[in-house]
């Protein structure tokens, strides 16, 4: 019973991690059609982050109910950090307007730390 909660746990985990890493091409993709397409089209990928935001939160707390390796603790942590390292780009980006150009970096962070928390994921849930 005990490694089938686990097993539920963990698949849980891999699935959220798919979808974050999802959800940031997603927010790409926003993005370009806001910069490319038509600048009206911000709203959504400002609106977006808000029902993805918390995935990693989500995770993290997952990740002391399964057999989850502490290092993807601090995977989930790091990424609910660049988010919020993206929401500080944007609010001073007023004042101190060259640490905007920090957000499309941050992005390519996410990008790849969530690739690699999704791969490590399933490939835990492979095993």
């Amino acid at each position: 019973m005990r490694q089938r909660k686990s097993r539920l746990v963990l698949g849980t985990f891999a699935l959220l991690a798919v979808l974050f890493f999802l959800s940031i091409l997603v927010q790409v993709f926003l993005a370009g059609i806001a910069i490319f397409v038509n600048l009206g089209q911000w709203y959504y990928h400002t609106a977006f982050v808000h029902y993805v935001e918390f995935i990693p939160i989500v995770m993290l707390i997952l990740s002391f109910f399964g057999a989850i390796p502490k290092s993807l603790r601090w995977q989930c942590a790091g990424l609910y950090l660049m988010i919020v390292l993206q929401y500080i780009t944007i609010q001073l980006s007023g004042s101190v307007p060259y640490l905007t150009a920090l957000h499309p970096v941050i992005a390519l962070l996410l990008f790849w730390r969530s690739l690699v928390t999704a791969r490590t994921a399933i490939g835990l849930v492979k095993t």
